[in-house]
């Protein structure tokens, strides 16, 4: 009887290779399709935050302005009528700056030793966007320094302009009234140029 040998054939180093070349890059495109959708998702929640950060900048900015007092100054006993303040050259801001006493901090049943006015200022400082308030309405010196929040980074720009009997201008005649409304423009790295304009509640009244 004839015994038949089968001959078992395996593969050739030529083939492994081959094979290990073709995992090698379809593991390679999975690892970058991998890590584009991470970075893809980074951006979205990088973008959603930043968003959510300008919502409530000027969420905060629409409630000072929406709730501003005519109300004047005393500081290191001296007395003003006037109540809102802009200039580039107050509040060592790199650009121009926003003062303003807004009603309704909260106080309840008055358990606090202040009132429910609030001093309020707006500068920019090393790209930060910043808002800034005492604990109480008149510091007894300038030298008080204020609470500081940060609200925004990244901000290139901070502009003010004022609504005069149908104008636009770009800055607060001296010992005015308080204006119809305001506009607040600043520049974003990311979102760009960010204008906003307020009309001002009227009739003012006028806060002891």
């Amino acid at each position: 009887m004839m015994l038949i040998k089968r001959l078992q054939k395996g593969f050739t180093l030529l083939e492994m290779l081959a094979a290990i070349a073709i995992f090698s890059i379809i593991s390679l495109s999975a690892w970058q399709i991998f890590q584009g959708v991470l970075t893809a998702h980074d951006v979205v929640l990088n973008k959603n935050e930043r968003l959510r950060q300008l919502q409530y900048t000027l969420l905060l900015i629409d409630q000072d302005l929406q709730q501003i007092a005519d109300r004047g100054t005393r500081v290191d006993g001296n007395t003003t009528d006037q109540s809102l303040f802009s200039d580039s050259q107050m509040l060592d801001s790199d650009d121009e700056a926003l003062a303003l006493v807004r009603y309704g901090w909260h106080n309840p049943e008055h358990r606090l030793p202040r009132p429910e006015l609030q001093r309020v200022f707006y500068r920019l400082q090393d790209d930060r966007l910043e808002r800034q308030y005492h604990h109480v309405l008149d510091p007894a010196s300038i030298n008080v320094e204020p609470v500081t929040q940060t609200l925004l980074t990244g901000i290139h720009s901070l502009k003010f302009q004022f609504y005069f009997n149908g104008k636009w201008q770009e800055s607060l005649p001296g010992e005015s009234a308080l204006p119809e409304g305001i506009a607040i423009e600043f520049n974003m790295n990311d979102f760009g140029r960010i204008e906003r304009r307020y009309l001002l509640p009227s009739p003012w009244q006028s806060a002891l």
